[in-house]
């Protein structure tokens, strides 16, 4: 009799676990979307303007988001200013002035004052630069220094001279 029911129970397991292991396994996650519910972005605006690479002394240019649906005076100057990481830039003032941009610097800081002749001159180069490439209508840059002529420790301008990268 205990072999008999020893049977019976080995052959309930033995059902259970076949009926188990034929089971269809299905997936019960959310179905998937294959059409119009897919998300659209709209890529990235960006603007290229010019930092400067401290270790080889270099102009590099820089991509930043875009923020301001114009690329006026101000807005570039400040892109500039914010991306030259190193150096203790100060722009007092920059305005149009017909198709040329002004751009006046503090007199306390580089590029006029404690700055290398070399990275005065790539200070000056990225702004130069990041303003005729992105700024409509400009064609020249004028430096000054505090509203006045541009002289600093290595260059001088006159008060309306244009500037010209070497």
């Amino acid at each position: 009799m205990v072999n008999r029911h020893f049977i019976v129970l080995a052959i309930c397991i033995s059902l259970c676990l076949a009926l188990l292991g034929c089971q269809k396994v299905t997936n019960k996650s959310a179905p998937v979307a294959t059409s119009a519910a897919v998300a659209t972005r709209s890529p990235m605006e960006t603007i290229t303007i010019y930092s400067i690479n401290s270790d080889t002394m270099s102009l590099i240019p820089v991509s930043v988001r875009k923020i301001s649906n114009k690329n006026s005076l101000e807005y570039i100057c400040s892109l500039v200013v914010e991306n030259m990481d190193e150096q203790d830039v100060l722009v007092t003032g920059c305005q149009k002035d017909g198709k040329n941009a002004i751009v006046s610097f503090a007199d306390e800081k580089q590029p006029i004052k404690e700055c290398s002749a070399q990275m005065e001159q790539l200070i000056l180069d990225a702004f130069a630069n990041s303003i005729l490439d992105n700024v409509n209508d400009c064609t020249g840059v004028i430096f000054r220094c505090d509203g006045d002529a541009y002289k600093s420790e290595n260059l001088s301008f006159e008060r309306n001279e244009m500037y010209a990268s070497d």
